[in-house]
């Protein structure tokens, strides 16, 4: 009896019909929830990372003050605080890029590109703008995303 039952369905044309359906929904329901998932853990990292930059952001506006002081205020212009710029601009860069838009991350590469020349061939006018527009950007607060 359950064998002429089970022939009956593997022949009946509707029924195959029916579970073909629900492969396919089945199917396209695996990939919407995979989407979804991956968007989530999107999400949360986005939040983790703005959260940090919440935390540090006065630290990094401080130093990125002091360096832009120091040029205007006390004249210096050396290598040493080229490389010092260099490496806490490259700091905020790897903690932060994740959240910093395509424009913050072009000037980004070209302030770095300026630090990089000699003492001599740099633009400390430029730098100093840089310094600013860094200090402005975390002057502001990261948004936490929803969904």
């Amino acid at each position: 009896m359950v064998a002429r039952f089970l022939s009956f369905l593997g022949t009946n044309q509707y029924f195959l019909g029916f579970s073909s359906l629900c492969g396919a929904i089945g199917f396209v329901l695996t990939i919407i929830v995979t989407a979804k998932t991956s968007k989530i853990s999107k999400i949360l990292r986005h939040n983790e990372i703005t959260s940090q930059y919440n935390k540090e952001r006065i630290s990094f506006q401080n130093t990125f003050e002091g360096h832009r002081k120091s040029i205007i205020v006390d004249g210096l212009q050396s290598k040493q605080l080229l490389t010092d710029i260099l490496k806490n601009v490259e700091a905020y860069r790897a903690k932060f890029s994740e959240i910093l838009s395509w424009r913050e991350k072009i000037r980004l590469a070209m302030f770095i590109k300026q630090l990089k020349k000699e003492p001599n061939q740099a633009d400390y006018n430029l730098i100093c703008n840089y310094l600013a527009s860094i200090s402005g950007r975390l002057s502001k607060k990261g948004d936490m995303k929803n969904g």
